[in-house]
């Protein structure tokens, strides 16, 4: 249990980092694919030669904005998953536990049946024994006359 609520944690925090990381992955997605290699010189690099225009920085961060924002649902919608299915698992192993122990005790209840229906058949066979002795002219295995009070 506990470890499920470790990875679970993980998981969480996993998924918040990478929410922080996306808006920078988008940032540089939009810088332009020619960029070469930094070979030491001090020339300016491309992005500060052309830097992009308030519309195109106003774009970005929209951009940015909206896909923290799906991501910080996901993250949302992750953590009540877990808590959803956490619940369902401890109702699951709460009703799977209530069985086992109805299991064990309908186990027991049938084995003390079948003791007793054993007892029960052989005082029975008993009885049915000294039946047919007594009819048979044995009197001592016949049944006693109960003696009334006076």
């Amino acid at each position: 249990m506990n470890t499920r609520l470790f990875r679970a944690a993980s998981m969480a925090a996993l998924l918040a980092a990478g929410t922080m990381a996306l808006p920078a992955v988008a940032q540089s997605a939009s810088a332009p694919a020619t960029e070469a290699p930094d070979n030491g010189s001090m020339e300016p690099s491309p992005v500060t030669q052309n830097p992009s225009t308030p519309e195109e920085q106003a774009q970005r961060e929209a951009a940015n904005a909206a896909q923290a924002q799906l991501s910080s649902a996901q993250v949302a919608q992750n953590a009540e998953n877990i808590a959803n299915y956490q619940a369902r698992r401890s109702s699951y192993e709460s009703q799977m536990k209530l069985y086992e122990n109805t299991v064990e005790s309908r186990a027991r209840a049938e084995a003390e049946y079948a003791e007793i229906k054993k007892l029960y058949d052989a005082i029975h066979a008993q009885w049915e024994a000294d039946v047919a002795a007594c009819n048979a002219g044995n009197r001592k295995r016949c049944a006693q006359t109960p003696v009334l009070p006076q």
